[in-house]
This record gives C-alpha cells, sequence and structure tokens, in this order.
C-alpha cells in the first residue's frame, strides 16, 4: 500500500533508477539508451508540457472545471502487500477551480505504449486501484472516511505510439467473459486514448507558447518510421525553440530529445544524424553545447585510458607521440567497450542476463559504426532471439 505523509498529502515514492530532470541527463544515461518510456516519462514530468496535453486531451467539459494549471505530477510507483511493484507511466492529480473540499480533485493515469497491447485496461485498472486504496487511507487517517466519503474521479488515458494504429480495447468490460445475467454486475470503466499513429502532424497539438510538446509528439509520431531522414530533412522542428534557447529546460529538452533520436530510431542514418546536428546548431546558435551523445557516452572512458597509456608510452618513446598514441588507441578502445556495455545492459534490463556466448559474440565485433546499430537494434526489438539473429 501506499503510505501517507504526516500532513496528509499523498507522496511521491521516488527511487533511484526512475528518470527525473534532477540529474543531468549524460549521468542518467552514460551507456542505458534514451528508450520510447524513458523519453516520454521525462517529457511528460515536466509540468507546462503535461498541462498542455491536458488541455487538448480532456473534454470541454472537464476542462472548464479543472485548474489545469496547478495540477501535481503524483504517485508514479505502487508496491502491493507483496512487495511486488507495479509502475504507471504518469499520475496527476488536477484540483477542481471552485473547491469546496480541499480533498477534492480528479486523477488522470496515463499508461504508454509503443507497441499494441490488447489489455493495457487491466494494467491501468491496476494503478487505480492502488490510487483507491491510497485515497480510502488516507481519508481514513484524516478522519473523513464517514459515510459521505466519495472517491476522487479517475480518468484512464492511453497514450500509443507504433508502427500501426492501437487495436486493444478501451473499456474495462471487454476484459470480462461475456455471460448472460452478468452484464450489469461488469466494471463498465471506459479508456481515452490518444493514438499518435492514426494522426496526421495537422492534428496534434500545436500550442506556440509551449513548442516542446509539438515537437516531443512529431519525433514519437516518426521514430519508428523508415523515411525518418527525409522528415528531418524537410520540417525544422525545432526552429520553434529559438525564442527558449536561454531557458535552461529547453536546453535540457533539446538534448533529450539528442539523445532520443540517435538512440531509439533504427532507420536512422548518417546524413539523417547530420541533418539533425545541422538544425539543433542553427538552432541554438551561440549556445555552447555539446550536442553530440556518442561523443560524450564513448569517448570520456577512451580518453581518460589514452592518457595514461600514453603517459607509460611517453617514457620511453617521447610524451608528445606517446599521448597522441594512447589517446588514439584508447579512444577507440574506450568506445568499443563502452558500446558492447551499453547492449549488455539494455539486453540484460529487457531480457533477463545473457549468456556468456552472446557475450563473446559481441567483443569480436570491432566496427564502431555496427556496434551503435546493435545499441539501437537492443533498444527496439522485441526478442533476445531477434537481437541474437541480427548479431549473428
Amino acid at each position: 500500500m501506499i503510505a501517507n505523509d504526516q500532513n496528509g498529502e499523498l507522496p511521491e515514492l521516488r527511487e533511484t533508477n526512475y528518470p527525473t530532470w534532477d540529474k543531468p541527463i549524460e549521468e542518467q544515461f552514460v551507456t542505458t539508451p534514451v528508450t520510447h518510456d524513458t523519453f516520454f516519462e521525462l517529457v511528460f514530468q515536466l509540468k507546462k508540457i503535461a498541462c498542455a496535453f491536458l488541455l487538448f486531451l480532456l473534454p470541454s467539459i472537464l476542462r472548464k472545471q479543472l485548474d489545469v494549471p496547478n495540477l501535481k505530477v503524483s504517485v508514479r510507483r505502487f508496491r502491493d502487500e507483496n512487495f511486488q511493484e507495479a509502475r504507471a507511466d504518469m499520475v496527476y492529480e488536477i484540483p477542481l477551480k471552485e473547491n469546496p473540499k480541499k480533498h477534492v480533485k480528479i486523477y488522470v493515469i496515463i499508461e504508454h505504449k509503443s507497441y499494441d497491447d490488447s489489455h493495457t485496461m487491466i494494467q491501468l485498472l491496476n494503478y487505480e486501484t492502488q490510487i483507491i486504496n491510497a485515497e480510502i487511507d488516507y481519508a481514513k487517517k484524516r478522519g473523513i472516511y464517514t459515510r459521505d466519503f466519495k472517491l476522487p474521479p479517475i480518468i484512464l488515458v492511453i497514450f500509443h505510439h507504433g508502427e500501426g494504429v492501437y487495436t486493444g480495447s478501451v473499456e474495462l468490460a471487454h476484459e470480462f467473459e461475456k455471460i448472460k445475467g452478468t452484464r450489469k454486475f461488469t466494471i463498465k470503466q471506459q479508456g481515452l486514448v490518444f493514438d499518435l499513429s492514426s494522426k496526421n502532424k495537422e492534428e496534434l497539438p500545436h500550442d506556440q507558447n509551449v513548442p516542446e510538446l509539438y515537437i516531443a509528439l512529431r519525433i514519437m509520431q516518426i521514430i519508428l518510421s523508415k523515411n525518418i531522414n527525409e522528415i528531418l530533412c524537410e520540417e525544422n522542428l525545432l526552429e520553434e525553440l529559438k525564442p527558449y534557447i536561454e531557458e535552461p529546460e529547453c536546453r535540457k529538452f533539446a538534448r533529450l530529445l539528442t539523445y532520443y533520436i540517435f538512440d531509439s530510431n533504427r532507420h536512422l542514418t548518417q546524413e539523417g544524424e547530420k541533418q539533425f546536428n545541422q538544425q539543433l546548431q542553427k538552432t541554438f546558435k551561440g549556445v555552447k553545447i555539446m550536442w553530440s551523445p556518442l561523443a560524450e557516452r564513448y569517448m570520456a572512458p577512451g580518453i581518460e585510458k589514452g592518457r595514461k597509456e600514453g603517459r607509460k608510452e611517453g617514457i620511453v618513446k617521447g610524451r608528445k607521440e606517446g599521448i597522441a598514441k594512447g589517446r588514439k588507441e584508447g579512444k577507440k578502445e574506450g568506445e568499443l567497450e563502452g558500446r558492447i556495455e551499453a547492449i549488455v545492459s539494455i539486453l540484460d534490463v529487457k531480457f533477463g542476463e545473457i549468456s556468456e556466448t552472446a557475450r563473446g559474440s559481441l567483443c569480436t565485433v570491432k566496427d564502431l559504426n555496427r556496434l551503435q546499430d546493435l545499441v539501437r537494434f537492443a533498444a527496439t526489438c522485441d526478442t533476445f532471439e531477434e537481437f541474437y539473429k541480427k548479431l549473428n
């Protein structure tokens, strides 16, 4: 169950491995790539993006009643009685504008899917149950769990982007067997679906004051497309960020976006990378930022190793020549090791500990470009067998 804090507020359950803006992006993704889930979670933790999205998504009758600008990013991870973790991608608490009772609000739970999952509503029901239990526990401790007590409404949202449209159920009633005489006893809650795969870019929310929302949604819309290179060339998606480039939050968003594009797209070519980097340089002209995720991620260990070897060789062959050679060799070796460890980390998280045979096969790959392709493929493949086939 979720425990309440001393002030009667429902606490946020934070864990060290949960993606957050509290730490620099570079520290969190040294070897681990930015996946679809990670990108979604970080983007929609930003309050202004969350507000703009909900004002677009929710029915007008609800928007009129809700104090959306004062929403709170709430509990995102829960534990049941058996200490099993249930992880909600995003949960918002939104107060009412006219609120005679301070505890009256609504919850919006969003589950992100980058693939077609037939039973997402069951997943959302699990999170909803946890919030209901927490609210009851809160009411009991505050002495308001009386005959008149009512639970806050909870809205369930499926956020989908993938290679095809979402075909799963959006009603909990559809998850139960249809037996004559049981219909009125079945849960009838319906969820909202925001399906990027079924929308044109003109249908996306486009708030000029929050350009990050449109940019994030558009990138998620094309990230799995084979045409991403052409789209990056044709659309200058970063143009609208120019008025905000001095804001730290804008620069952090752009860095996250860069990692996501480089890490999670299996169709990105060198020309596509070049075009996107040119857009970054043009948009953030005059702002001193190192934009290459690959350089940041893999060069540092190699350079350090090269320095050590260079100093050692310099005693015999001359300091200048030794350091240069050591850096060159160390850089490449460090990049190779870094990318292999990145792949192993991804596979361990997704499929469990990989075999020594697979690890040995990885260590035989000495081509940096091929290893980077394997990093991206590890982040996007659905099974270990699919990855192993690609490796061999």
